[in-house]
């Protein structure tokens, strides 16, 4: 399997579960921290240009993802 589709596969399962976990939960918290995640979906989805075009350049700082769990 290329880089590429273990990408897009994994993206899928993360958002996928994610879904699944924020159907399944009652807590606002919990669903709020999903909701924080998901933000992040446009920045990950479009990275998916690096592994299909390795000349890309790779994405400004200002677009990358934080750290989770530094809080």
């Amino acid at each position: 399997m290329s880089d590429y589709n273990q990408y897009i596969t994994a993206i899928n399962k993360i958002f996928d579960y994610l879904a699944k976990m924020k159907a399944g939960w009652n807590s606002p918290d919990n669903k709020n921290y999903i909701g924080t995640i998901e933000e992040y979906k446009d920045i990950v989805t479009n990275n998916v240009n690096v592994f299909k075009n390795p000349s890309i350049p790779k994405p400004e700082e200002s677009n990358s993802l934080e750290a989770l769990g530094n809080d």
